[in-house]
């Protein structure tokens, strides 16, 4: 009996709903699907002619596919394994059987159970914790930080204001603009301090606020030979905090701007209504990209590629938009450009999430 090979019906085993099953065997020193099934595939956009007769190497990164390949060839071996894996933005954990007949692994099983919803509340609750502490750090740079900073920006206006001799007065307007990059920095701390104490909601005509971004942005968008293109497809009214919103709008124009490329100086901005009750704002360049690698790290505290930035704008951008019950989301190419997208809840949408 040992030696017979029965036939197994997989579709008994496949978790239909929230996962999928699949089987190996090695060739070589290859690891071949031979079967793979599940609503899983669907949901990550992948067929099952994608992977059955395939390596891992034929559909998966290659620093993914050596990763599982490593799992693949313990399983090989006769261990049972589980490891955690990810496909197209969606989480799975999967367990690999080995099949062991006269001693030898004749085909290895493989069982997984999407686990996205999970993932994704685990690692929201890991970032709420490091804004927390960067919340902390933030409150206490920023209190030993403003007053001193008061006192030397004032003293610095007085002596430019009593000073006849212009090189010390060119020293000194050098010296306050300085001072003021530094609160600005400050104030971005005092933001993720006490986010919340700062909002002020009013009624807003989102179009209105869009075309007054543009206009205050034409002064840098000239500079660079950059025409911002509007497409404003609806007159909305929304409940939020005018001046935040546009201070997002403006950090990522700004960015936008910052990644043009000499052969396309054009940046789309457009509003249009969304599906779900909400509001749409997209702003799309065709610039320099994002490497999939940074994408990862976008919102992270303190990370930046720019000279002088502080590594904090997009976080506080991302908060903004949280606080407001909105999204935020970065798609992006390198030298293909980049699509941020910023869904917002209208009106009466936003008064059934306050209630």
């Amino acid at each position: 009996m040992a030696g017979i090979k029965r036939s197994i019906n997989y579709k008994n085993l496949v978790p239909r709903k929230n996962g999928f099953v699949f089987k190996f065997l090695k060739k070589g020193h290859h690891f071949i699907h031979t079967f793979i099934e599940g609503d899983f595939l669907d949901k990550v956009g992948i067929c099952a002619t994608d992977v059955v007769g395939h390596t891992l190497y034929d559909f998966l990164p290659e620093d993914s596919a050596n990763q599982k390949h490593m799992y693949y060839d313990m399983a090989w071996n006769g261990e049972t394994v589980n490891y955690e894996g990810s496909l197209n933005g969606s989480y799975y954990v999967a367990c690999l059987s080995p099949i062991i007949i006269n001693s030898s692994t004749i085909e290895v099983n493989g069982t997984a159970i999407d686990i996205t919803i999970e993932k994704k509340n685990d690692m929201k609750v890991h970032e709420m914790e490091k804004l927390s502490m960067v919340g902390e750090l933030a409150a206490g740079i920023a209190h030993e930080i403003r007053n001193p900073l008061t006192s030397i920006t004032g003293f610095a206006q007085i002596l430019k204001e009593t000073m006849n001799d212009v090189p010390t007065k060119e020293y000194l307007d050098i010296m306050l603009s300085e001072l003021d990059r530094i609160n600005k920095i400050v104030n971005e701390f005092m933001f993720l301090a006490k986010p919340r104490d700062t909002i002020e909601f009013k009624e807003t005509d989102i179009k209105e606020l869009i075309v007054n971004v543009v206009k205050f942005m034409e002064p840098q968008s000239n500079i660079k030979s950059v025409k911002v293109n509007t497409v404003l497809e609806s007159s909305i009214t929304a409940l939020c905090d005018p001046n935040q919103i546009k201070q997002v709008l403006i950090n990522v124009i700004q960015n936008a701007l910052e990644a043009t490329l000499e052969t396309n100086k054009n940046i789309d901005l457009i509003l249009k209504a969304g599906s779900e009750n909400n509001y749409v704002i997209q702003i799309i360049d065709n610039g320099s990209g994002i490497s999939e690698e940074r994408q990862k790290t976008l919102f992270e505290p303190f990370y930046t590629t720019k000279e002088k930035g502080t590594g904090l704008g997009l976080m506080i951008c991302k908060r903004i938009i949280e606080n407001h019950h909105g999204t935020i989301e970065v798609e992006s190419k390198p030298n293909r450009g980049t699509a941020v997208t910023i869904s917002l809840p209208k009106y009466g949408e936003f008064h059934s999430i306050k209630a």
